[in-house]
């Protein structure tokens, strides 16, 4: 074997294992739309959208099930700080709807009067009802109708298929680079192999 077939080898084979490896990651989302094949009863797509319901689900069942759970998203919002933003939000819709209910004729004294004692009664007993919503939402009944796992669902299958590439690509572009490239050496490897073998063999 002379040095031209030594070194063309390995280059070939690393390239094969390159494009191999750029062709199959191109595949995870292309063609977005199903191509036939004249003569075929099956067309080509690419992984992602031609079983994006299914991924849609089962991403959904993850999150709900392993990643965020709605017995853990119910107990940080009973955290004193998110009760102390519900209430404070509270208490401003409150003041505000009482300010636009109280009829114009009403002189101004009177209606600081009034909102200063709604005010009063409002961060009094505000919180305690706040709570008491709280606690009474954790009992079961409102993590029974949070389904989280349909919401996520719902949310990947709204979106477009290429902004869901391009999220995912946003992501792992570096890992899916990687992928090419170790494609690339494998295939070189695999040329010094063959070229060992063809030597030893001779």
């Amino acid at each position: 074997m002379d040095w031209w077939a030594a070194l063309s080898i390995p280059v070939i084979s690393a390239f094969i294992g390159w494009i191999t490896n750029l062709i199959a990651v191109k595949a995870i989302f292309k063609p977005y739309e199903p191509l036939r094949i004249p003569g075929l009863p099956w067309g080509i797509q690419g992984v992602v959208p031609k079983r994006r319901a299914e991924l849609a689900k089962s991403i959904g069942e993850i999150v709900e099930q392993e990643l965020v759970k709605v017995d853990d998203l119910l107990q940080q919002m009973k955290s004193p700080e998110i009760l102390d933003r519900i209430t404070h939000s509270a208490n401003e819709s409150i003041r505000c709807m009482i300010i636009e209910r109280i009829p114009s004729w009403v002189p101004n004294t009177v209606r600081g009067v009034i909102l200063e004692m709604m005010g009063d009664m409002l961060d009094k007993q505000m919180p305690q009802v706040v709570r008491q919503i709280m606690e009474e939402s954790g009992g079961g009944a409102l993590g029974e109708k949070i389904k989280l796992a349909q919401l996520v669902e719902e949310r990947l299958n709204a979106y477009d298929i290429k902004q869901i590439e391009a999220l995912i690509l946003k992501v792992a572009s570096r890992e899916l680079k990687h992928i090419e490239l170790l494609g690339g050496v494998l295939g070189f490897i695999i040329g010094l192999v063959q070229v060992a073998i063809v030597y030893l063999s001779t």
